[in-house]
């Protein structure tokens, strides 16, 4: 008759549910691209048993990608089960909300652990009774053996009703509390409260395969991250040399600071994709356009600076910490020296990369009949490193900001021109030497007539220049379009350039380019002029495009 009853008490074992508890991470670096970063922090995980463990991690801004999310164990037997993402709202925490918090945490600690042991001891009632039964079936001499069977059936289901309910009264309590206790948790790690603020929590499953600790790794991409490279171009007071050096401008409004973090600069793009465009069927129509792609190339080999501290061998000085270059061919990385702060607030941060290698050779240009100014200017080549970044450059004479100039993208080799400004040593004048109109005469057999206009340019250094400087005076004489008009140039003195690339530009675009030596307290110039010849009856116009 007791079987019954044995079967009745038999408690169903059921595998408890794994506890979520939150865990702080580090952030360890970062990668800027063009638009986005990829963020990477560093997980700390123990266990004091083997086992599943639920780590809640946060708070991530709402503009992570929520499936860029990646882990990677770095040391530990440990093995990444799963990955939950959540949104959450919440507010920044106000000064001295984190210690009521705190408090709040203890109190609910204590209330939690006397559940508990209130658990144990109907657990303890439970396994009393469970050992009377299992006494009196295997024929004890109990008192309780002196009742009828029906009383001992009567006593035994009231007690095991009265402790079945009051378990599951502490046990929902003790979910209750533990619920609780997690969200506090949540709340003091991520230093977040409940509010209207939108952010992600990240629950990451681990398994333990042996106790002990473990690190994780873990990365994703977010949106409002961006780098642009610079250029500080200063020239020397006295227009005689020009250094370049190479800044990095980051900025980013993520929604999350990057405090102290190893920041890499990449030219990779990772938003135009991977797969490339199919080619279209092609059809001739009244109107069509297409669109070409650009690609960004690399050479060859890499240039690694200097590590970031290495002692001298024979003197205690250290160098300074200099940024690192990789090559990867389709892509570049710039990693700056040491740990980086940047904040989540838009606003440009400027990183020293280098000094920038260029052969410069700086000269004056010149066009008198368009401005009586001189700009400086230089012819710059890249001669060694790494490829510079199409970019701004800002421009500074001496301690002096100038304005805003443009580097292309340049390779070993490459040339471009810098404009630096105007050079106030040298002056410019202008002037019409004769401007004639000749018409046939009453008793000449032709129609024909000319008009002939010579103008001189003169350019003077000042006394106080320190040394002579070149110029290039460049000026565009008229082209005819119209067969009844013909243009002829005279009193060319000095004789123009007459490179290739000069005669090119004689051809196409009527240009015609001196090359001067001035020096201190000197003047030098330039004559040139042309001659039309029309039919009299025409009323020729010079006008520009």
């Amino acid at each position: 008759m007791l079987t019954p009853i044995l079967l009745a008490v038999a408690l169903c074992g059921q595998e408890p549910a794994v506890p979520a508890r939150a865990a702080p991470t580090v952030l360890d670096r970062v990668t800027v691209y063009d638009g986005q970063a990829l963020v990477e922090r560093l997980v700390a995980a123990q266990a004091d048993l083997a086992g599943p463990v639920t780590l809640v991690l946060g708070p991530f801004p709402a503009s992570a990608n929520p499936s860029s999310f990646q882990t990677e164990v770095t040391s530990g037997d440990v093995v990444v089960q799963g990955l939950e993402m959540r949104t959450r709202a919440g507010e920044t925490l106000a000064e001295g909300e984190r210690e009521t918090l705190s408090k709040a945490l203890v109190e609910q600690r204590i209330a939690l652990r006397g559940v508990e042991t209130e658990l144990q001891s109907v657990q303890a009632a439970k396994d009393a009774v469970s050992g009377l039964i299992s006494g009196l079936a295997a024929g004890g001499k109990e008192p309780m053996s002196t009742f009828s069977a029906e009383e001992i059936v009567r006593f035994v289901r009231t007690q095991i009703h009265a402790l079945d309910t009051d378990q599951a009264e502490l046990e929902r309590r003790a979910t209750a509390l533990k619920a609780v206790i997690e969200d506090l948790e949540v709340q003091l790690a991520n230093g977040k409260r409940r509010g209207s603020e939108r952010y992600q929590e990240l629950r990451l499953a681990l398994h333990f395969q042996k106790p002990g600790a473990a690190t994780v790794r873990l990365s994703y991409l977010v949106r409002g991250a961006s780098w642009e490279p610079t250029y500080d171009v200063r020239v020397a007071p006295d227009l005689t040399g020009v250094r370049v050096g190479f800044v990095a401008q980051v900025s980013q409004s993520t929604g999350e600071d990057w405090n102290d973090a190893e920041i890499m600069l990449s030219t990779s793009q990772p938003s135009i994709g991977l797969d490339p465009p199919q080619p279209p069927t092609r059809i001739v129509s009244a109107w069509s356009s297409s669109r070409g792609l650009a690609s960004l190339g690399y050479v060859e080999g890499s240039v690694t600076a200097s590590p970031a501290t290495r002692a001298a061998e024979m003197d205690d000085s250290f160098e300074a910490p200099a940024v690192s270059y990789r090559d990867f061919g389709l892509s570049a990385q710039f990693v700056l020296p040491g740990r980086k702060t940047v904040p989540s607030n838009n606003e440009p941060h400027r990183f020293a990369i280098r000094e920038v290698p260029l052969q410069v050779k700086p000269y004056r240009y010149v066009v008198p009949s368009l401005s009586d100014r001189a700009y400086l200017r230089a012819d710059v080549t890249l001669t060694s490193g790494s490829p510079l970044l199409a970019g701004a450059a800002r421009i500074f004479l001496g301690p002096d900001y100038l304005g805003e100039a443009a580097f292309p993208l340049m390779k070993v080799g490459d040339g471009t021109t810098l404009n630096l400004g105007v050079d106030p040593n040298l002056t410019v004048t202008w002037e019409t030497i004769q401007d004639d109109r000749e018409n046939p005469g009453r008793f000449s057999l032709s129609s024909t007539a000319s008009i002939t206009r010579v103008y001189r340019a003169s350019m003077r250094l000042s006394a106080t220049a320190r040394s002579s400087v070149d110029v290039i005076v460049e000026e565009a004489l008229p082209m005819s379009r119209d067969g009844r008009v013909e243009i002829k140039v005279v009193q060319l003195q000095p004789a123009a350039l007459d490179a290739a690339e000069d005669r090119l530009d004689r051809e196409e675009r009527g240009l015609y380019r001196w090359r001067l030596r001035i020096a201190p307290g000197a003047t030098e110039s330039v004559r040139y002029g042309y001659q039309l010849s029309f039919d009299e009856d025409l009323d020729p116009v010079v006008g520009e495009e």
